[in-house]
């Protein structure tokens, strides 16, 4: 997987180096190391739709001895391309900007394809992995469970690993392969809604933490949010799940699972964000107030106590 787990050392698994050809449109560039020039082999490099993220099953393209890659994109529309190394490479992971590595992917450049193109892109120039060392508490300074800080939105089927670290007995945790560069983080605990850092359900608008070995602890403390109901007028007939997606970055902001039968479910949900609802139920994909993520119902999330949401399909 792209994102091996973190956890135990893992690292991405190798797949084939780039090639010379594209099948449909695509980015064309070079990996090398940001001090001494020289070109770096078996990085990972995808590409994204603007401002999505996610990490693929499986690496789509590794740089090959030369440091050369060649990035495919599904079709025409605006990407940016990330660069993962594998955990245990000295190179730290970066968002590739015109001139170098960025954390934000509000800094990344953008290719827009319009038909089957290649486009040159900018040298890929990894830095050196830095490290984030912080502190993580609960609302009310509690232990926290199964406490987790990342960089990427978790993925509803669970077959994408967001490469995680643990929070651990005392709060504490570790992220150490990023590049040298401010990052968005992502916490989480049971009982506790996903987070950004700076308290926001928007990843573009979080705020940026420096990876930085001289940078002193980041300490964050979790919001408890806003007990949201959801009930489905025509409920699955078989076992189900929902999916709030945040609306600017389609993001899953919460995901529950959902009974044989079930008319509906009760998550913790950040407030101060719009939501879009997506059910896999019993096997179909159904939007509420839509067809699909862009004609889908926006639904603000409150600060000021419980909310219901009744899930509504298009007759």
């Amino acid at each position: 997987m792209v994102a091996a787990a973190l956890l135990g050392g893992a690292t991405i698994a190798p797949q084939a180096y780039a090639t010379t050809t594209f099948d449909g449109p695509g980015i064309r560039t070079d990996v090398v190391d940001a001090v001494t020039g020289e070109p770096v082999a078996d990085i990972c490099v995808f590409a994204v739709p603007v401002f999505t993220f996610s990490f693929s099953d499986v690496c789509p393209t590794r740089s090959d001895a030369r440091g050369r890659v060649n990035v495919s994109v599904p079709g025409p529309g605006s990407y940016n391309l990330f660069a993962l190394p594998d955990s245990g490479s000295q190179y730290g992971a970066q968002w590739v900007s015109q001139d170098g590595g960025t954390g934000t992917q509000k800094n990344a450049r953008w290719f827009t394809f319009s038909a089957d193109e290649v486009r040159p892109g900018p040298t890929i120039r990894l830095d050196q992995r830095s490290v984030i060392v912080g502190t993580v508490q609960g609302a009310d300074d509690e232990t926290l469970v199964n406490g987790t800080v990342g960089i990427v939105a978790p993925v509803a089927d669970g077959s994408r690993d967001p490469r995680y670290s643990p929070v651990d007995d005392e709060g504490a945790f570790v992220i150490d392969w990023l590049g040298p560069y401010e990052w968005p983080l992502l916490f989480k605990a049971d009982g506790y809604p996903y987070q950004w850092s700076g308290h926001v359900g928007n990843r573009l608008r979080a705020d940026l933490v420096a990876a930085d070995v001289n940078a002193p602890p980041y300490a964050y403390q979790l919001e408890a949010g806003t007990s949201v109901s959801i009930e489905i007028a025509d409920p699955p007939q078989g076992p189900g799940q929902l999916e709030l997606l945040n609306v600017s970055t389609k993001d899953p902001v919460g995901i529950v699972e959902l009974a044989d039968g079930s008319t509906g479910a009760s998550l913790m949900v950040l407030p101060r964000q719009q939501v879009k609802i997506h059910c896999v139920c019993s096997g179909e994909h159904r939007w509420h107030g839509g067809t699909d993520f862009s004609s889908a119902t926006g639904e603000p999330i409150r600060t000021n106590g419980p909310q219901s949401i009744t899930f509504v399909q298009p007759a």
